[in-house]
């Protein structure tokens, strides 16, 4: 499992408070991109060819345990809003799904 997929797997298996709906494959595959997209740029942030390369890998890589773990858990649109207004991963498992 690559370095990143830890942010990616405490993402999906965070229970989110308040009443929310159930999580749609498209939020949950945006989490996950999100996530390993920001952990990539900074990787590799002179490197867009890579970042894309290996987004998509990860996608792939964590596509079933995401799809299990993440698609019809509680998701609020405050969080997914957090999601894509996040600066870092660790800001999206630290304070979108609290």
């Amino acid at each position: 499992m690559r370095p990143l997929s830890w942010a990616l797997v405490a993402v999906v298996l965070l229970p989110v408070s308040g009443c929310g709906y159930p999580a749609s494959v498209a939020e949950c595959e945006e989490i996950v991109t999100r996530i390993a997209r920001l952990e990539l740029e900074k990787q590799y942030p002179e490197n867009s060819k890579a970042v894309e390369r290996e987004t998509e890998s990860t996608k792939k890589a964590l596509e079933k345990t995401t799809m299990k773990d993440c698609v019809g858990k509680r998701i609020t649109d405050s969080a997914m809003k957090c999601v894509k207004n996040a600066k870092t991963s660790k800001e999206i498992v630290d304070k979108c799904f609290d």
